[in-house]
């Protein structure tokens, strides 16, 4: 992608499996870092998606800017104001999704069978090509273009073929939903789309940092 990077290979840390339960059902305003991932990845939060496709498995999970945040910070929820206020203004801008793609368990490019030609196109339009695949419409129909994206290289020791992607936010205040369209692009995983409740996302619970 051309211009200042929004993203790093230092932020992208695959969501971990858990759950976490609620009392009543309300939604908390705070949660640990790993109380983030756990509510992210509960069903009944709406914000992981996933179908089945052939024998491929495509999700799309939210990511919280509070967990990029806690992955620079180190954990750490005791922050010094100014690096706090740095991560703020550097993340708050966009929404953040990771796309996992997997088959049988593993990375999904790894297991197409293709030769070793059509192998190292699909990792070239995966590693530099993507934001012509991926992109966000609205439900005032307007287009949100990728800003960033990271495709983490883990050379077929995973379980799944993860990107994350930034998309600018602004286009979405004041939109009902938000929807994350992937065009076939060669992995054999078809277009698929995924919407998302722009209120479900604005009112994720937050990290609660705090200036030392």
């Amino acid at each position: 992608m051309q211009g200042s990077k929004i993203l790093s290979y230092g932020n992208f840390a695959v969501l971990i499996a858990g759950s976490l339960l609620f009392t009543l059902g309300c939604k908390p305003t705070y949660l640990s870092e790993e109380g983030l991932k756990s509510y992210v990845l509960d069903p009944d939060n709406e914000l992981t998606k996933e179908i089945s496709y052939k024998d491929y498995s495509v999700k799309v999970t939210f990511r919280p800017a509070d967990l990029l945040i806690a992955q620079e910070t180190g954990g750490e929820t005791e922050v010094e104001k100014e690096e706090l206020e740095r991560l703020r203004q550097k993340y708050s801008d966009h929404y953040y999704f990771i796309l996992s793609l997997s088959r049988d368990n593993k990375e999904a490019h790894y297991q197409t069978g293709q030769g070793f030609g059509q192998f190292s196109e699909l990792v070239q339009r995966l590693s530099f090509r993507m934001h012509e695949y991926v992109n966000l419409t609205t439900s005032a129909q307007d287009t949100i273009h990728v800003g960033d994206y990271i495709f983490p290289r883990t050379y077929g020791m995973g379980g799944a073929t993860n990107l994350m992607f930034a998309f600018n936010r602004e286009k979405s205040i004041g939109k009902e939903w938000l929807q994350l369209n992937l065009k076939e692009f060669g992995l054999g995983v078809g277009n698929q789309n995924f919407r998302f409740r722009i209120e479900d996302i604005e009112t994720v619970p937050k990290i609660n940092f705090k200036e030392k």
